[in-house]
């Protein structure tokens, strides 16, 4: 009899155990499910979903190697984009202006498919830097079988391909037309890290077009307005210094200030951020 009750006292025991970790478990799925719906963005009232009609090779082209072109429109357009191979759709989602620029972006990197993407004014959403780039330095920035360019892209979260302009009449031998898509800092990086790189083969161009480039989207960085880009003169001794071992003191620099820091020939380009308000000026006088 003993045994026999104490053996119903640990039934009812193990019951109560399992009851409580059962509702442990569903408190748990619960708040889960709660953080995932409240981590979840809020949708903006012009939320909508596009699709483009492609062929088998355009989805080649958009899918890129491993499905790195389609997640890199994805990232630039800040949309949600889904390619359904078998039906050959692309699926757009997101803002009228997301779906747009990933219309447009998914159309540029499809039209290189089968010649020089042209370009209009209306290409243009504020999503855009054009970059003249000498006939001679091209293939180096492009570099082998664009793998140049690619790196650029996957480091500043850009969209880039060479284009021609369609107000142009005649295709200009000397030059040609580098196009930058995404964010004003993550464009001025990687038009920086173009023009690094054109340096080295046209020594003496960034001062030729220096003007242009410079004040290019002063204060267009939609907060304060103090989105801007310094730049210093350096001799060759003070260079090698100044750029340190594998470019490790640039990079501090850069890491430090949350500038965009480069070095364009012999000039030290300083772009500021405006999400940083300590500022690091050109020569690394900090000015709060």
């Amino acid at each position: 009899m003993g045994d026999r009750g104490g053996s119903r006292s640990r039934d009812r025991d193990t019951k109560r155990k399992d009851s409580r970790s059962r509702s442990r478990k569903k408190d748990s799925r619960s708040r889960s499910r709660s953080k995932s719906a409240e981590a979840r963005p809020k949708r903006p009232d012009d939320y909508g979903v596009d699709t483009m009609k492609i062929t088998d090779d355009d989805a080649a082209f958009i899918l890129g190697k491993g499905g790195k072109t389609k997640e890199k429109i994805a990232r630039v357009s800040n949309a949600e984009i889904e390619l359904f191979e078998r039906d050959l759709v692309l699926e757009i989602r997101g803002s009228k202006k997301e779906r747009r620029r990933a219309k447009k972006y998914a159309e540029g990197v499809m039209a290189q498919r089968t010649g020089p993407v042209t370009v209009n004014e209306d290409y243009d959403d504020g999503d855009l830097t054009m970059l003249r780039v000498p006939q001679e330095a091209v293939g180096f920035v492009t570099g082998r079988a664009g793998n140049f360019l690619r790196t650029i892209e996957e480091e500043w979260g850009t969209l880039m391909f060479f284009v021609e302009v369609e107000s142009s009449r005649s295709r200009s031998k000397e030059y040609e037309k580098l196009a930058i898509f995404g964010n004003v800092k993550a464009r001025r990086g990687a038009e920086l890290k173009v023009l690094s790189a054109v340096e080295t083969k046209v020594p003496g161009y960034f001062d030729k077009i220096r003007d242009d480039v410079v004040p290019r989207d002063r204060g267009a960085d939609h907060g304060d307005g103090s989105w801007g880009t310094d730049t210093m003169t350096f001799q060759d001794d003070e260079l090698s210094y100044a750029l340190g071992k594998q470019g490790g003191t640039r990079k501090k620099i850069e890491r430090s200030s949350g500038a965009i820091v480069q070095y364009v020939g012999q000039d030290f380009a300083d772009t500021t951020d405006p999400t940083v308000s300590c500022r690091i000026e050109a020569g690394c006088r900090p000015s709060c």
